[in-house]
C-alpha cells in the first residue's frame, strides 16, 4: 500500500468562475456562512447587487458557535428575507453551499436539525 501511495499523483481539475451582472430589471443576492471548525466561531455575510452590479446593501454578521452548514443556513435565511422586506425582485440567490441547494430543491433530505431552516426558506421562496 505504502509503495502505491508513494507513487500516487493526484489528478487536479480547475473550473473558472466568475461573477456575472444580473439581467436587466433583476437583483442579485450572493451569500455566504463560514465557521472555523465545526463547530467553532461563525459568521455570514450577503451583499444584493442591482442589474448594474452596484451594491444595494450588504450585511456581516457574528454568529458565535455554530455549524457551517448552520452558518450557511442562516446567511440563506437572512438575505432572502432581506430581500423579500425590500421588493428586490425578481432575485437571482447565489451561494456555494451545495448541501444547502440540494436540500431546498429536495434532491437531498437535511439532518432534522436542519429542517426548520430548510421550511423557512422554501417558504420564502414560494412566497
Amino acid at each position: 500500500m505504502i509503495q502505491y501511495f508513494e507513487g500516487y499523483k493526484p489528478i487536479l481539475i480547475t473550473t473558472r468562475v466568475t461573477w456575472k451582472l444580473p439581467c436587466h430589471g433583476w437583483y442579485k443576492c450572493n451569500i455566504d456562512g463560514a465557521s472555523k471548525g465545526n463547530p467553532g466561531p461563525s459568521s455570514l455575510g450577503f451583499c444584493v447587487k442591482d442589474d448594474e452590479g452596484d451594491v444595494v446593501y450588504a450585511r456581516a454578521v457574528d454568529l458565535g458557535v455554530t455549524t457551517n452548514v448552520v452558518a450557511e443556513a442562516k446567511a440563506i435565511l437572512q438575505g432572502l428575507e432581506y430581500c423579500v422586506e425590500h421588493d428586490f425582485h425578481p432575485l437571482i440567490l447565489e451561494t456555494d453551499s451545495l448541501v444547502m441547494k440540494k436540500a431546498m430543491e429536495g434532491e437531498w433530505d437535511p439532518p432534522w436539525v436542519h429542517l426548520s431552516f430548510i421550511h423557512s426558506l422554501n417558504c420564502l421562496v414560494q412566497g
